[in-house]
């Protein structure tokens, strides 16, 4: 098979070296798409007040409903790739490749057409709060009727990370990342737009990253190279994408489900939690970004090495990956512990500042406790690279979906900040002990495709 420079053949060669290399462009690209997210936060602080922040973190999990399910779905398809890079078969992989970009572009006009009819119901459900509704549902439906062009970009970037190349995805989120900025600045700081012009803002910038992407594939002179006249379903390859996919996709849409029920309560103590809460989530983007992008690593390192039938390699690269990350994210926590709250402060507006204060001490709860979330990322990353997605959803959905949603329903909080926002590391907890024991006890991680 002719394979470019940029994919990673992580069958062969030292561990901590390829790992390093495809986690890197990962996390760089996830660190631009967070900045910009950041600038946005600061845009709209600055030019729209707390009401424009709040109106986008009150339906935060709600936007990411439509998105995990077909990112869950995509993951399934990034799988087959992956396996049948690994296992050098070329016919299959490109059958593979033509199928999931059909499906991304069909999938996502459905998708899109059905979650811009029911966005009232959903900011009901969220009980979001009147005085930022308006803008709320604005945001909504744009960013909604933009979910096309958004799954087509995500279904042709994890082709590209499942052959190994994980730079190009970086490059394109880098360019789509500074037109973002830029129209927000247009949109939001020049024409007064707030929220809705945020999203608009965002839409086109996807728009943008999904071309580049489909140029890129189409441009490839390998075996997944992207021919438009093939792009059709194969009956066969689109079975095992929902057989892998449907049950990463539920579980995806679980995540943001019990996080709507947390967000729900939290919307409850007021606008000046809600945006505590959401400078949380701008501070501390740099734990999740790094944790699941070396979790994709290792991932993909798991599922060329199964496809390769190499179960020990397997073995010995999770071992490597989780130490690495581990170490990444106990200095991280450490930055958080200590600075969050003057680092809040450079988002809010002299009026909003002392919101700050509050943001300062959710992140002294939450910071010593995110190491937590690591092992259930990285063992659940190496499961599913053998291709079981039904167990790690069944995990997911006891330890951390379920115990959130138990947390908000029986635990008395009195609608107190820090006594529901708790639930978070105790299900972090419940959730990796639970893949613990299950990789290393239940798990037959010796088995190999062959």
């Amino acid at each position: 098979m002719k394979k470019r420079a940029s994919a990673i053949d992580f069958t062969t060669g030292s561990i901590w070296k390829l790992l390093l290399l495809y986690f890197l462009p990962v996390l760089a690209g996830g660190l631009f798409q967070q900045l910009y997210a950041t600038v946005d936060a600061v845009i709209l602080g600055q030019f729209a007040g707390k009401a424009g922040l709040a109106a986008i973190d009150s339906i935060y999990n709600l936007l990411k409903l439509p998105v995990n399910f077909f990112t869950g779905l995509s993951a399934g398809a990034a799988i087959i790739i992956s396996q049948c890079f690994g296992a050098k078969e070329e016919d299959a992989l490109s059958k593979a490749v033509h199928t999931a970009v059909a499906f991304s572009m069909t999938g996502g006009l459905v998708l899109s057409t059905v979650c811009v009819a029911a966005a009232p119901l959903g900011l009901r459900l969220m009980s979001v709060p009147n005085d930022v509704y308006p803008l709320a549902l604005g945001y909504v439906q744009i960013y909604f009727a933009g979910l096309a062009v958004s799954m087509v970009y995500n279904i042709c970037a994890g082709i590209l990370r499942a052959v190994g190349d994980s730079r190009t995805p970086f490059c394109i989120l880098a360019v789509s990342g500074a037109a973002n900025v830029g129209l927000d600045l247009l949109f939001v700081a020049a024409w007064g737009m707030s929220a809705p012009g945020a999203a608009l803002a965002t839409v086109l910038a996807q728009g943008l990253s999904a071309a580049l992407a489909l140029m890129v594939l189409t441009r490839r002179q390998a075996a997944y190279r992207l021919s438009p006249r093939r792009l059709r379903f194969d009956r066969a390859v689109l079975g095992k994408i929902f057989t892998i996919g449907l049950p990463m996709a539920l579980q995806s849409v679980l995540y943001p489900i019990s996080n709507m029920t947390v967000q729900a309560a939290v919307n409850q103590t007021g606008t000046d939690n809600i945006v505590a809460w959401a400078l949380c989530g701008k501070l501390d983007f740099l734990i999740w970004l790094a944790a699941d992008s070396f979790a994709a690593a290792i991932a993909t390192f798991v599922t060329q090495n199964y496809g390769a039938g190499q179960g020990e390699r397997c073995r010995k690269g999770v071992r490597i990956g989780l130490g690495m990350i581990l170490a990444i994210i106990i200095f991280i926590s450490a930055i958080l512990f200590l600075w969050s709250e003057p680092l809040g402060r450079l988002i809010l507006n002299s009026a909003d500042a002392p919101i700050a204060g509050v943001t300062g001490r959710l992140m002294r709860l939450m910071a010593p406790l995110y190491f937590l979330y690591v092992f259930g990322e990285v063992f659940a990353g190496a499961i599913r690279g053998q291709g079981e997605s039904l167990r790690p959803m069944v995990i997911t959905l006891l330890g951390t979906c379920a115990t959130r949603v138990l947390w908000i329903w029986l635990v008395p909080h009195n609608h107190q900040l820090l006594a529901i926002l708790a639930v978070y590391p105790v299900s972090w907890a419940v959730t990796s002990l639970a893949f613990t024991i299950y990789y290393h006890l239940f798990r037959d991680h010796t088995k190999v495709r062959t």
